[in-house]
Order: structure tokens, then sequence, then C-alpha cells
């Protein structure tokens, strides 16, 4: 009993600050819609660098990573090095170039410069990137908000649902308050506790188990003790190598390019991002590897840090961790809860219809599809409890395979136009759906590859066909 009541303190404490956030955005940044969807575009490196990773990563590198290291052993590290790959190509490649291409103060969102790249008048493209973003990002936040259900009741705090309720409400309450000023600074709180955990704990967790000798001794006794998979290692390594498609294509991280301050900012916060998502990545892999030493048995891979936590730390730590997983999670929902609301209101109302819209009116009306689509989110989890990994992977590679092309596309060829735009954004989704739910399929790759590469040709083909950017205008 007295082990909950000091784990609830400490995490009470911690969403006591995030909702102080919350009202601190309000007053700040909730007056203006400008302000309120994108916080002036004025953002500083280490915000935007964090909270565009903290976005990006949710329960899935808390859990569903570590979750990996516990049940592939050293192959796991692959994931990892995935997600380094694509944290450094967004680094070299789109960060800083997202910025300039961005520059206009009227581009708030990615579908904001998507349309003006292009030169899109119809706003075909609008609508269709809109669809599928409230879709995939819906279904993403549904990951987010089983995490926390997960979570909370892996650490024999509350049930599952119990869990889900509370991780809904929270970020629902935040959110509604603060808009994107108070996601991305509350991103910023909670990705310096994400590192921290993920730095401390794998080294205590390897002490723990006896060093690294004793913990390959329990890996191989496991057989999972290869860096290279025995069977289906070639499957195994080009799926997992091919998350890094994922990262140039998430409209949440990609915004974050969008409102940092300016390009000297956005050059600081590519390498603090990077930097971030190194030491997160190798440590939650190395925890969920150590924790398959001192705890081999445990029925859900994904429940390592829990499990960890509640058996080898002191109940405080054990609440700043609770306090972190939430963090991870929160992160990312609020982050697509946000951007999610934003697409609705300013693709498919301010921009479609161009009718004068009072501000604040216009904040209250992304404040109300906010908790909307957090109570749908939130029933959906409560429905079906699934895999953090997978679920996200699908969410990530409809996404990724979408948006990516067009990104990488609008930043290095003159060419792209809106027919290619639009071929890719139809292509990338239909791919993964198809894939991911065609058996003979799924079983060979993960569908973002497939769907980023059909994407990206089905782009570069229909732009060679169709009128170039001028033309269209």
């Amino acid at each position: 009993m007295g082990h909950s009541i000091a784990v609830w303190a400490t995490f009470v404490v911690y969403l006591v600050v995030l909702l102080w956030i919350g009202i601190w955005g309000d007053r700040k940044f909730g007056k203006s819609y400008r302000d309120f969807i994108a916080a002036g575009k004025g953002l500083g490196a280490w915000t935007s660098a964090i909270s565009a990773a903290t976005s990006g990563e949710s329960a899935w590198v808390m859990l569903g990573l570590s979750g990996l290291g516990y049940s592939k052993g050293l192959a796991g590290y692959w994931a990892a090095i995935a997600c380094v790959i694509g944290y450094l190509f967004n680094a070299l490649f789109i960060i800083r170039q997202m910025r300039r291409a961005t520059d206009d103060p009227e581009i708030l969102t990615l579908s904001d410069y998507i349309e003006k790249r292009t030169g899109d008048r119809t706003h075909i493209l609008r609508i269709v990137g809109g669809i599928i973003t409230v879709v995939f990002m819906l279904a993403y936040v549904v990951g987010q908000f089983t995490g926390s259900g997960k979570n909370l009741a892996g650490m024999e705090l509350t049930s599952y649902t119990g869990g889900v309720l509370i991780g809904a409400v929270i970020i629902g309450l935040y959110v509604l308050m603060g808009g994107y000023a108070a996601v991305c600074f509350t991103d910023l709180l909670q990705g310096i506790l994400m590192v921290v955990v993920m730095l401390g704990f794998p080294i205590y967790a390897v002490i723990k188990a006896g060093g690294f000798g004793n913990i390959m001794q329990a890996l191989s006794a496991a057989g999972i003790g290869d860096f290279i998979p025995k069977e289906g290692a070639a499957a195994f390594l080009i799926g997992t190598l091919g998350i890094a498609l994922g990262y140039p294509g998430m409209p949440h991280i990609v915004v974050r390019y969008i409102t940092v301050k300016d390009e000297k900012e956005a050059v600081r916060a590519a390498w603090i991002y990077t930097i971030w998502g190194a030491i997160v990545f190798f440590g939650a892999v190395t925890l969920g590897i150590a924790a398959k030493a001192l705890l081999p048995n445990l029925a859900d891979p994904e429940q390592a840090l829990p499990q960890f936590t509640i058996n080898f730390v002191h109940p405080i730590i054990a609440g700043v961790v609770l306090s972190a997983v939430t963090a991870a999670m929160m992160s990312t929902a609020d982050s697509q809860l946000i951007y999610a609301a934003t697409t609705l209101v300013n693709d498919f109302w301010v921009r479609i219809t161009k009718k004068p819209i009072e501000p604040r009116r216009a904040v209250w009306v992304t404040r109300i599809l906010i908790g909307v689509l957090t109570v749908v989110a939130m029933v959906f989890a409560l429905l079906d409890v699934r895999t953090i990994y997978s679920f996200v992977l699908y969410a990530w590679s409809a996404l990724g395979a979408a948006f990516g092309p067009v990104i990488i596309l609008s930043l290095y060829w003159k060419r792209l136009n809106k027919w290619g735009a639009l071929a890719s954004l139809i292509l990338g989704p239909a791919v993964t759906v198809i894939w991911h739910n065609t058996k003979a399929l799924s079983s060979i790759v993960y569908e973002l590859i497939p769907a980023f590469a059909i994407s990206f040709l089905g782009a570069v083909v229909v732009s060679l066909l169709t009128p170039p950017v001028e033309e269209n205008k």
C-alpha cells in the first residue's frame, strides 16, 4: 500500500505540472488562432527538437522498443539503428531545408506548405491529406491510450481501463487549454524526463543483472543471443531498418520544423534531436535485454519496463518512471490530437472557405474537436487491446508512405506537381492497408517498405506525365 501511495504521489505532482503548463499556454497563446495552432512560429531549438523527437516516439519507445529488446535480444538493436538513421536523415536533409521552404508567415501546417509548393488551387491535396492525417493519427492516439492502460496496469496501480481513462483525461485537459505551445513545452519537459530514465535505467539494470556476461548467458539460453537472427534474418533486418523511412513524412513531427524560430535555430534543433534519439533508442533496447536476464518469464514483453520498475527500484523513482512512460505516450498523443484538430479546422474550414473567421471562435472550435477526438480514441482503446508495437507501426507506415515522398521530392525535385503529390497521398496508405491485411504479403516484409517505394515511384511517374507546377497555376 505504501509503495503505491509513493508512486501515485510522485505521478500526481508531475501531472499537476503538466496542467499548469496548459494554463500558462492558454494565457500566453490562447488568444490568437495563429498562436494557438503554431505558437507564432517562434519556438527555440531545444523546444522544437525535443518536441519533434518525443511527439514521434510515444509509448512505443518506452514499452514497445524495450519489449522488442526483451523478446528479440541483441537483434532488437537493429530497430534502434533504424530509428537513428531516420533521425540523421531528417537532421541532414529535411529540418533546415523545410524551415527555409516555409518562411512564409502564412504557412502554419504541412498542408499549407504542400498546397503552396505544388500550386494546388483546387484544395484536393489539402482534403485528401487531411482525411489521411485524421484517420491514421486517430489510430496512433488509440495506441498511446493503450500504452497508458498497459503501463498503469503493469505497475499494478490500476486496471487497464483506469489507465486509459487517466491518460485520456489528462492529455485532453492540457491540450484543450494551451494548444500547440502547451504541447511543445510539455513535450520539452517530458523529453528531458524520458532521456534521464533511458540513460540511467539501462545502466542500473545491467549492473543489477550482474554485468554483460550474465546478460549474454541469459540471452543465449533463451536463443536470442545473436545480433543477426539465425532464422528469417533478411526479412527481419530489411523490415526493421524500413522503420527509418517513416521519419521524413510524419506531419506532427514535420510541423515542428515549420514552427521553429528561424533557420539558425533549425540547424541547432537538428542535432539536439538526433542526440536525444540515439540515447533513448539504444537505452530502451538495452533495458529490455537486461530485463530478460532479471525477469525471464514475462508473458508480455512490453511489460519489461513496468515490471523492472516494480521489482527493483524505490517507489519514488517508480513514480518518476511512471511519469516518464506516461510522458512518452502523452507527448505523442497530444501532438497528434492538436494536429488532427488543426487539420479539420485549418484545412477544411479556414483555408478552403476563405471566409473571415473570428480568431477566438476558431480557437474554441479547435478545442471542441480536440475533445471529440480524445473521446473517440479513448473509446477505441477501451474496446480493443492491441500490441503497441504493431499498432503504432501500422499508422507509422500509412503516414510515412503518404507524406514522406511528397516532402522529400518537394524539397529536392522542382518537377513535383499536385498530381504527383496526390498519387503519393493515395498510394502510400492504400498499399499499407492492402499489404498489412494480406497474410501472404505481410509475412514477407514490413508494409512501409513497399508502400514508400510505390508511393515515391508513383509521385515521380505521375508528375512526369502531367503538366509542371507553372502550368497548373
